[in-house]
């Protein structure tokens, strides 16, 4: 009689964690999953508007849909106080001249923008997969907790 060896398969599958940190809490639920990804997206495109939505609606469901909303809302905040930070720096720089302000803060607008957009897919990315994303103080204020 002969017997195939057997392999350990997959195992059972696991639903990813919550905001708060393996093993605490519940598992994340796909409708979360799916909010907090909108959050994050709609932060990309339309700025602080769909984030400040989600959290103001959503965040009382769960741990996982308030950490996210709130950090997909404080990033799309902090992006448009550097935006208005670079419209000041480029007045005061027009006094000078046009080609000055554009080329000082055209650069420093864009490196800003992407620097944020950056944060915001790595957020969409964590938000997918269940697990926290911990943006660094130094790209984003924390505004709402």
């Amino acid at each position: 009689m002969t017997s195939k060896p057997t392999r350990p398969g997959p195992g059972p599958r696991v639903e990813p964690s919550q905001a708060d940190g393996p093993g605490r809490g519940q598992p994340a639920r796909h409708a979360d999953v799916t909010w907090a990804t909108l959050g994050y997206v709609g932060a990309i495109f339309l700025g602080p508007v769909i984030p400040l939505v989600v959290y103001v609606f959503r965040r009382r469901r769960s741990p996982f849909m308030r950490y996210h909303a709130a950090t997909a809302l404080n990033l799309s905040l902090t992006g448009t106080l550097y935006g208005v930070c670079c419209v000041i720096l480029g007045g005061l720089l027009l006094l000078d001249s046009l080609t000055v302000a554009l080329v000082v803060v055209l650069p420093i607008a864009f490196l800003l923008w992407l620097a944020m957009v950056d944060q915001l897919i790595r957020g969409v990315g964590a938000a997918n997969r269940g697990e926290r994303y911990d943006v660094p103080n130094w790209i984003c204020a924390q505004i709402a907790k």
